[in-house]
C-alpha cells in the first residue's frame, strides 16, 4: 500500500517563496499589507505546490498576536532584537505588530486606545522606560508585559535586562589595568540604567583610588547619540592636554561613533592619543575605524527569549517567582583602546 504524498503546509509555501511565514500567514488572512512582488510569489509558490490553506466559516485567527513599543528606532540595537523576535515568533504562529513611541502623553494615550481593541497575547517594551499610563493598563487589561533593560515590580511584568553596573564596572577596570588615570564618560540621562552605569564607572574609580572629575562626565538627552558623542567629545578635546581624559567610556556604541568621529577632526588618534569603548556590540562596532571596543548585549537572543517567556505565559508554564533575567554582557576588546599615552 503506497504512502499519500505529504501535504504542504504553509511553511513550505514561506520557503518557496522565499518569504517568512507569518508574512503567508498575513496574506491568507488579510491581517496587513503585503507588496504586489510577495503577493505574485506566494500565489505562484501555493500553485506549485497545491497548497490548501485551512478554511472556517469565521476568518481566521491568528494562533498569538503580539505587540513591540519601540521607543528608539535609530539604533541598530533594536534591529537585531526584533530580528530576534520575529524569527521565534514563526515556531509559534504569532503575528507581530511594530508600533513607534515617543514621550509625548497624547501619542502614548492613542497608542493604548489601539492596543485595547486588540486581543494581544503580549507586549514587549523596549528602548523606553515603562511610562505610568502603560503600568496601568497592563494592570487592567492583565496582558503580559516583557520590558528589555529596565527593572520594575509589577504583576505581569518580565525583565530582560543586562547589569549594566558590573558591566561598565569592567569596561573601566579595562582602562585602568591599561594605565588610564585620566577617564572620562559619556553619558545619558536614561534614569535607572544611566544611574547604574554612573554607579560602576565611579567604583571602579573610587577602588582604583582615581578621582572623577565632574568636566569629564558628560550626560546628554536621547535621541541625538551620534552627534552628542561627536560634540561630547569634542568639548573633552577642547581641554588643555594635560588635563583632558586619556580614555572615554560612552553610554553606547553610537555614541562611541560620534566621539570616534571627533577624534579623528582633531587630527588625534584612537588610541594612541585616547581610548575609547561603547556599549551593545552593534554589527557596525567591528568595522568602525579603529574596531570598537565594546561591552556586548546578546540582542538576538533577548528577542527570542521574549517571545519564548510570553509563549510559556500563555501556556501557564513560566515561573515568575523572580520576574527577570539578567543576560552575560562580555567585554568585547578590539583596537579602539590601547595603553595609555605616555606624558611627559
Amino acid at each position: 500500500m503506497s504512502k499519500r504524498p505529504r501535504r504542504s503546509t504553509l511553511s513550505d509555501v514561506a520557503r518557496r517563496a522565499n518569504v517568512s511565514s507569518t508574512t503567508v500567514s498575513r496574506f491568507l488572512n488579510q491581517s496587513g499589507p503585503v507588496s504586489e512582488d510577495i503577493r505574485q510569489r506566494i500565489e505562484a509558490a501555493m500553485s506549485a505546490l497545491n497548497y490548501q490553506p485551512k478554511r472556517n466559516s469565521s476568518k481566521t485567527v491568528p494562533e498569538g498576536s503580539i505587540a513591540i513599543l519601540l521607543g528608539d528606532f535609530l539604533n541598530p540595537f533594536f534591529t537585531e532584537v526584533v530580528r530576534g523576535i520575529q524569527d521565534e515568533t514563526e515556531h509559534y504562529s504569532m503575528v507581530v505588530t511594530l508600533y513607534g513611541l515617543t514621550d509625548h502623553p497624547q501619542r502614548q494615550h492613542q497608542l493604548l486606545q489601539r492596543l485595547s481593541k486588540q486581543r494581544l497575547d503580549g507586549v514587549v517594551l523596549m528602548g523606553t522606560p515603562p511610562f505610568p499610563e502603560l503600568v496601568a493598563w497592563q494592570t487592567r487589561q492583565q496582558v503580559p508585559l516583557i520590558i528589555l533593560n529596565r527593572r520594575i515590580c509589577q504583576p505581569g511584568t518580565y525583565c530582560i535586562m543586562v547589569d549594566f553596573e558590573n558591566a561598565i564596572y569592567r569596561a573601566t577596570q579595562h582602562l585602568i589595568n591599561l594605565g588610564h588615570t585620566r577617564v572620562g564618560y559619556l553619558g545619558l540621562n536614561q534614569w535607572d540604567i544611566g544611574l547604574a552605569r554612573q554607579r560602576g564607572f565611579e567604583k571602579a574609580l573610587t577602588e582604583a583610588g582615581l578621582a572623577l572629575h565632574p568636566e569629564w562626565y558628560i550626560s546628554m538627552p536621547p535621541g541625538r547619540e551620534i552627534d552628542g558623542g561627536f560634540q561630547a567629545m569634542q568639548t573633552l578635546l577642547s581641554l588643555p592636554q594635560g588635563e583632558r581624559p586619556t580614555a572615554v567610556i560612552a553610554f553606547n556604541d553610537v555614541m562611541a561613533l560620534g566621539a570616534l568621529h571627533a577624534v579623528r577632526v582633531q587630527g588625534l588618534s584612537v588610541p594612541k592619543d585616547i581610548s575609547i569603548i561603547g556599549v551593545d556590540d552593534i554589527f557596525a562596532s567591528a568595522h568602525a575605524h579603529p574596531p570598537l571596543t565594546t561591552i556586548n548585549q546578546p540582542k538576538y537572543r533577548m528577542g527570542v527569549l521574549a517571545i519564548q517567556i510570553l509563549y510559556q505565559l500563555k501556556q501557564g508554564q513560566a515561573d515568575l517567582s523572580s520576574n527577570y533575567t539578567l543576560m552575560e554582557s562580555p567585554l568585547i576588546v578590539r583596537e579602539s583602546t590601547g595603553p595609555a599615552p605616555q606624558t611627559s
